[in-house]
């Protein structure tokens, strides 16, 4: 039998990354959506999927409307969502950010944990092949032991609700630097110990120009650069061991999936893997996860310190740049 998803939100990003993955599964299929927005290409979207348009959330989360849902609403509006479908007692997949406040991402883990229902949160590049290939290159230590990481994130959007902090919440900390705050601690596999940021502009009606982070594991120092200016698109990692390097980016022509180079100490090329642009790697997840076939690859309680090193980031650039503790 078929999954019955329903959209709470489906945008830009779902209709992109989500709905492919859906319109091509044999285990799942999408049978309503709840997005107020009514865009020609969401109604048509509709039409062609045979699902039912509402605009009320509680349609969407009324008995037998779904068997999961898939939130892709602004960042701000996700804990509510989140918290909303786990109280219809139905597994849930939400977009990054996970949420915007720490309390919350520990609310909703300890509640889907409490209801045994299959909650993930759609860290992307946990699925993507050349990330895959770094955490497996660093783990086998080979670039020998990690002394240095530095993230760079470069443009923003400069429209619509994501420049509106009462629905994006905040800028390119929250946008895109919230994708860097999952991925390093996971391709470590060590927990983040303090850090301090700095955050550029910003105002009530405005969200910041994004700024810098400094992240430490302990001895280990991480920076990460998130900033709305210069090369629209631009994502980079660079993992810099006693014996080696690693290279994680985007290719400029590809909406997602990111190359791995890696180097050896003395500068000779030793791996690489191409990126893969196939979207929906987490959706699939997402069902695999329902049936029992997977578990998720990212879980609301694997997600928490994500939510903390972007939360203390704020609270470090609003107390002048002063170091806050995460263990």
């Amino acid at each position: 039998m078929s999954l019955r998803i329903g959209f709470l939100g489906c945008g830009d990003f779902a209709r992109r990354y989500h709905v492919p993955a859906l319109t091509d599964s044999a285990d799942a299929r999408i049978a309503i959506v709840c997005d107020p927005g009514r865009a020609p290409a969401l109604v048509d979207l509709c039409a062609r999927a045979g699902a039912t348009l509402v605009d009320s959330p509680d349609a969407l989360l009324a008995p037998g409307a779904c068997d999961a849902v898939i939130v892709s609403t602004p960042h701000t509006l996700h804990a509510a969502h989140v918290a909303a479908v786990l109280e219809a007692g139905l597994p849930v997949l939400v977009d990054k950010p996970f949420v915007m406040k720490a309390a919350d991402a520990t609310r909703l883990a300890a509640d889907s944990s409490r209801r045994r229902l299959v909650a993930a949160v759609a860290f992307n590049r946990r699925f993507d092949r050349g990330c895959l290939g770094a955490r497996e290159l660093i783990r086998a230590g080979a670039i020998g032991a990690v002394r240095y990481v530095e993230t760079v994130q470069l443009g923003y959007e400069r429209a619509d609700w994501l420049i509106d902090p009462a629905l994006g919440g905040g800028g390119p900390f929250t946008g895109r630097a919230s994708h860097m705050a999952d991925l390093v601690p996971w391709l470590l596999g060590r927990a983040p110990t303090r850090l301090r940021a700095r955050v550029r502009g910003g105002s009530a009606t405005r969200v910041d120009l994004g700024g810098f982070i400094e992240l430490q594991f302990d001895a280990l120092e991480c920076r990460f650069t998130a900033i709305e200016e210069g090369w629209r698109g631009w994502d980079e990692v660079r993992v810099f061991g006693e014996d080696g390097l690693i290279e994680l980016r985007r290719p400029r022509a590809l909406p997602i999936g990111w190359e791995l180079r890696a180097w050896t100490g003395s500068g000779e090329a030793r791996d690489v893997v191409e990126a893969d642009p196939t979207p929906g790697a987490a959706t699939r997840n997402f069902v695999a996860a329902i049936a029992g076939r997977e578990t998720v690859g990212c879980s609301f309680a694997d997600a928490l310190i994500s939510v903390r090193i972007v939360e203390e980031a704020f609270a470090s650039a609003a107390a002048g740049g002063d170091w806050r503790a995460l263990a």
